[in-house]
């Protein structure tokens, strides 16, 4: 059964809960995604939460103003069909993978899903 370490996103982006809010819309917009990880540091990469396109609207400087803090994660040996689950479960179109210490490792779509092997 294929893991989702097998289809996930290794290049990821993502931001702090200090990084401006006008700053996190330039990188979604960049790497066309709706949802970026917010992580406590670039360098550490422990997931806090989520920042979401639609919330970068709302009042504050900061994405700690506007990010999510629930968190819906899957860990490297995840099923694909288990993350798939996941996903419909919670209705998200991504969810951030995690290594065995829990630091973000990748990022999982419906398009890595759906997406046949072998097809880039």
């Amino acid at each position: 059964m294929d893991k989702v370490s097998e289809i996930m996103i290794r290049d990821l982006v993502c931001c702090t809960p200090h990084s401006k809010i006008e700053d996190s819309k330039i990188l979604m917009e960049k790497y066309e995604c709706s949802k970026i990880p917010v992580v406590n540091t670039l360098k550490d990469k422990r997931v806090i939460g989520m920042i979401d396109k639609s919330a970068l609207n709302e009042n504050g400087v900061n994405v700690i103003h506007c990010m999510s803090r629930e968190l819906r994660a899957v860990e490297m040996d995840t099923t694909v069909d288990e993350c798939l689950r996941v996903m419909i479960m919670n209705n998200i179109e991504q969810v951030p993978v995690l290594d065995k210490q829990g630091y973000l490792c990748g990022i999982v779509t419906e398009k890595n899903i759906i997406k046949p092997k072998g097809v880039s």
